[in-house]
């Protein structure tokens, strides 16, 4: 008991570490700015953002320390270790990674790498049991954080679809500043890990100290930041269906991942199984998600009657009377309803009640009510799939930030040629 008193204290002392730690509000400034790219997408799509830069960054804050506090219990827990010199190599590789592809920035990749490296050349040295183990676990966080955030303030978008035309869909985009804590290995005294008993219960320290002299080996606790994000788009399935889906992939991802590094710290074949299984699994999942996107057929489209609902805004008279994303409005107090035009006709003269007949994603028909005499219903606060659309989201399924800068610097030398 004493020992799991021991592990929730030092998780909670790490994210206390971290709140005065500035390289975690750096991180917090960036993962900002992404925010505030996303409302600005936001304002060109509804006309105003569906929650404020505060209210998105309050949630970003306490989602990120909850993910921090989990992690770091995960960290200590399984007894993963770091030498100080291991970790110094996986962010420059990172930013490498990011100037071929922006989406390879995640440490997956990086991590992989560095560890094949280190395998067959010999350099960088590097524990590759930790490092996969570090990766594998910042996956696990990210897989509980979408399952539990994914789906949070889901941006809806208009795309261009050869099949159907305008279809709808949502940008989710989330961002957390995540602080955790791990335990470094440096030469000198053992004495805090005999402390905690780390030898006798906790499998990869265990693993790691056997070819190091416990006696000259010195454990630190040592926080550290990081910044993990979720980017995806859901057009065959709502965004709470798409962030469940994705959240358990990535989480078998992980489990498999972390399984791999506890193999190889006793059979070493396994330390490039997990080196290669880190970056091409996370890949082969991606791929899979993109395929899978483009043969399933998009919910948000425009049927043969009615329209259908994109979204609808908090607090709204849509969601009162229980309008879902996905519904198709077929009539309005008996009048046909064939666009946003004559959904606007009906509300002209802010009838105080009105029924709804709709048919629901599962294709129930429903009729739905709402009453409203003091003020009468001016509007459904809904977005519904247009025919034509102003605003298309163009998806980049690759952007390299190194041609991008080639491209900015050459392009600058011939024009002043």
């Amino acid at each position: 008991m004493n020992d799991w008193l021991q592990l929730f204290q030092m998780a909670f002392l790490s994210l206390m570490t971290a709140i005065v730690n500035p390289l975690f509000w750096l991180v917090f400034i960036l993962v900002m700015i992404q925010y505030k790219k996303i409302i600005k997408m936001e304002m060109s799509i509804l006309g105003m953002p569906k929650h404020s830069i505060k209210d998105k960054m309050r949630n970003a804050l306490w989602m990120g320390l909850l993910g921090g506090f989990i992690g770091t219990i995960f960290f200590i827990l399984l007894g993963i270790t770091l030498q100080p010199k291991d970790f110094t190599y996986i962010l420059p590789m990172a930013v490498f990674m990011m100037m071929i592809n922006a989406r390879y920035i995640c440490f997956s990749y990086a991590g992989g790498l560095l560890s094949l490296f280190s395998l067959v050349f010999g350099f960088p040295q590097i524990n590759v049991s930790s490092i996969m183990a570090i990766v594998a676990l910042l996956h696990l966080v990210e897989s509980m954080l979408i399952w539990l955030d994914g789906d949070k303030d889901a941006t809806p978008i208009f795309m261009k679809d050869p099949r159907y035309g305008v279809i709808g869909g949502f940008m989710l985009q989330r961002f957390w500043p995540i602080p955790f804590t791990v335990l470094l290995l440096s030469m000198g005294t053992s004495e805090g890990a005999r402390e905690l008993n780390l030898s006798d219960w906790w499998p990869l320290f265990r693993a790691q100290i056997n070819s190091i002299n416990l006696e000259q080996t010195m454990l630190q606790m040592s926080v550290v930041v990081a910044a993990l994000g979720y980017g995806d788009i859901a057009l065959s399935a709502t965004p709470k269906e798409k962030t469940r889906k994705s959240s358990l992939r990535l989480l078998a991802y992980s489990l498999i991942l972390l399984l791999l590094s506890v193999i190889s710290t006793r059979l070493q074949v396994f330390q490039y199984i997990a080196a290669l299984f880190a970056p091409f699994g996370h890949e082969a999942l991606i791929i899979y998600g993109q395929k899978e996107e483009k043969r399933l057929k998009p919910i948000f489209r425009n049927y043969s009657e009615g329209v259908t609902v994109l979204d609808v805004m908090q607090d709204g008279y849509g969601r009162e009377m229980g309008l879902r994303p996905g519904d198709v409005i077929l009539k309005i107090n008996n009048r046909m309803i064939t666009n946003q035009e004559s959904i606007r006709e009906v509300l002209y003269d802010f009838p105080s009640y009105i029924w709804v007949d709709i048919i629901t994603r599962k294709g129930i028909r429903k009729t739905l009510e709402h009453k409203d005499y003091r003020r009468g219903i001016r509007n459904l606060d809904i977005i519904v799939i247009p025919e034509q659309a102003e605003v298309l989201f163009q998806p980049q399924t690759s952007f390299s930030l190194g041609t991008k800068l080639i491209k900015k610097v050459f392009g600058k030398q011939k024009t002043t040629m």
